[in-house]
């Protein structure tokens, strides 16, 4: 009967053991998919900064311009082709802002930027002597 009575509770504890082990299992599988679509995610951004278009977009930002024709070195160190200069379109001229500013109207106070500060003061000199 103690026999009996011992394999039981090993075996409830083992249950239980397995029980709390699926557990931690599911948690950590949960965490690998979370882990695994941020990754994807991450690959994606990736992809996209190093697309052709968009890596050109920023070399022209940054003030790059296409390369000319290369020139190539033979393995006997003779040159094959001709270089050319990497040479920059010319920049369109440069436009006036297309909204003026606005004048008060003569009914209008100034704005408060050229109210601020004391008011201007005229110089006085005082004769010398007194």
């Amino acid at each position: 009967m103690t026999l009996l009575a011992g394999g039981l509770i090993s075996l409830l504890l083992l249950n239980a053991a397995v029980n709390q082990d699926s557990f931690q299992l599911n948690k950590l599988e949960k965490e690998t998919t979370g882990y695994t679509d941020e990754q994807q995610q991450l690959q994606q951004e990736v992809d996209q900064y190093g697309a052709p278009g968009t890596l050109e977009r920023k070399a022209r930002e940054l003030g790059m311009v296409p390369g000319g024709n290369p020139a190539f070195l033979d393995p006997d160190g003779s040159v094959r082709g001709t270089p050319q200069r990497a040479t920059a379109p010319p920049r369109p001229p440069a436009s006036k802002p297309a909204t003026p500013t606005p004048s008060p109207s003569p009914g209008t106070p100034p704005p408060a930027s050229t109210m601020a500060g004391p008011p201007p003061t005229t110089p006085t000199t005082t004769p010398p002597g007194r």
